[in-house]
């Protein structure tokens, strides 16, 4: 035998040998293999009806009001009208699916409980449905308006706006061949298209319904430096951006300057708007609270605070009797069961020297000589410094002024913080101080990142930022100022 038969005789005896090896192996561990498969079916399946049963013994359906259609504890019933308000102008809103899948948080909703001619239709692209609507609407004499940016498009705070709109309305009726001295042609009366999404949705949902623009005449406002309050619980492209709902309502005044019932109807609508923004933010604060894990973003998290301590700090403008201070007496509610009120320095100063770091025994009748000595400014210019929050009659945050002038003794309690309290008492004290024509300027110590980072947000600065940083027993008292082009 040749020696290369030999070797191909050796190859396939060995590759035989492999082959069976491979086999018994394989027959071996197919039970092994089919046993940790089904267990591990019975531990998913196991999990997944246990996760079943917490849900549903935990989960109970949620009670809706019957008026505003509103889970109970967002009910908005108090900021609505009595009964729906009819303006002559129909408004007529085209909403995206993504936005009409966001009930508890859209504006829509609110629109068509307060005014009375308000209707909506959820698409991404409109045609004959939409044709039907203009048609109609033009043999009423209505002029078909759309609230939408345009080369062509009629900016409604202008003088002659008016005049452009009446001659519009005669462009439309002519086109529509409905005599302009008819029974059916009504002065002041138009048929409002708003559009409503994101950016990127409304810009789309106008290209894909070219109906819009051709049988529709398009109107726009001047922007604003008014922030939208919407903004505070979803955030805006640009600061001048509003809310359909603010849109609809600032639109709607310009359209009916003269109207009697347009007050009214505007007010209840930002009344409805304020309300939705304030439940929300309580409670999305309570469900950070109850689950502190859920948070991705905490900067993006931070941003959104600051946004809504702003519209708190509008809030406490507005229900002040003293605009932007507060006076020795009086007593201002900030919402959520929050009252922000003047130190008393003989009931307050035990809470203020127990919760400050630096206590002694002489530090309690220290802190009620500032307190008293504060309370007898007031009483002279009007406005108070020494600041508290108190909640179910307790105090649970308070800010004094030092006899040198600084701002210190900054405290909340920890049940009560990241609610915006402590940004309220910095602020109303410095306006205080402010109105006196007085320094603003307080200290911190090296190393209190916390606070450090607080006062930075709310535009102070350090007096010397290239000072040397005190390190271990050497910290000390860093002065911080608030610049005044940021007062």
């Amino acid at each position: 035998m040749s020696p290369f038969l030999i070797i191909l005789l050796l190859a396939l005896i060995q590759l035989g040998t492999s082959f069976s090896a491979l086999r018994t192996s394989s027959v071996v561990s197919e039970p092994n293999t089919a046993a940790a498969t089904t267990l591990k079916k019975d531990l998913k399946t196991f999990l997944l009806e246990r996760q079943n049963n917490q849900k549903n013994a935990s989960h109970q359906p949620r009670e809706y009001c019957s008026k505003c259609n509103r889970p109970f504890i967002q009910c908005l019933c108090n900021r609505l009208p009595s009964q729906k308000i009819k303006v002559k102008t129909e408004v007529r809103i085209l909403q995206h699916p993504v936005e009409f899948r966001r009930k508890t948080v859209s504006t829509v909703p609110l629109i068509k409980l307060v005014l009375e001619k308000c209707n909506v239709m959820v698409g991404r692209s409109f045609g004959s449905e939409l044709e039907a609507v203009v048609d109609d609407a033009c043999q009423r004499g209505l002029v078909p308006l759309l609230l939408f940016p345009a080369n062509d498009a009629i900016t409604l705070e202008n003088k002659d706006a008016i005049q452009q709109l009446q001659a519009a309305k005669q462009r439309f009726l002519s086109q529509e061949k409905i005599a302009p001295n008819t029974g059916n042609c009504n002065e002041d009366e138009y048929l409002l298209i708003i559009v409503d999404g994101t950016w990127t949705q409304a810009k789309r949902m106008v290209r894909n319904s070219p109906i819009l623009f051709e049988r529709c005449q398009p109107v726009q406002f001047m922007s604003t430096s008014d922030r939208s309050i919407y903004d505070s619980i979803r955030k805006q492209p640009e600061s001048f951006c509003l809310s359909t709902l603010e849109s609809c309502a600032r639109t709607l005044k310009l359209l009916e300057p003269n109207n009697p019932d347009m007050e009214s109807a505007v007010g209840h609508l930002h009344a409805s708007l304020r309300g939705l923004v304030n439940t929300q933010m309580k409670k999305e604060r309570e469900s950070l609270e109850e689950n502190p894990d859920s948070i991705r973003n905490s900067t993006k998290l931070e941003m959104k605070r600051m946004r809504q301590l702003d519209i708190i700090m509008k809030d406490v403008e507005q229900t002040s009797t003293t605009p932007r201070v507060v006076g020795l007496k009086n007593v201002i509610d900030i919402g959520n069961g929050y009252r922000l009120r003047s130190l008393n320095g003989t009931q307050d100063a035990k809470y203020v020297d127990s919760i400050w770091p630096y206590s002694s025994s002489k530090s309690l009748k220290m802190i009620e000589r500032q307190i008293d000595a504060d309370n007898r400014n007031s009483t002279i210019t009007g406005y108070s410094c020494c600041l508290g929050v108190e909640y179910d009659k307790q105090l649970v945050g308070c800010i004094i002024r030092h006899r040198n002038g600084s701002l210190g003794i900054l405290h909340v309690d920890n049940d009560h913080r990241r609610k915006g309290l402590g940004a309220i008492l910095v602020e109303v004290a410095s306006r205080a101080i402010m109105q006196r024509n007085e320094k603003l300027f307080a200290y911190v110590v090296d190393g209190n990142n916390e606070s450090m980072n607080f006062f930075s947000k709310l535009g102070w600065v350090k007096s010397d930022p290239a000072g040397k940083r005190g390190t271990g027993k050497r910290k000390a008292k860093r002065k911080w100022e608030k610049p005044y082009d940021n007062q």
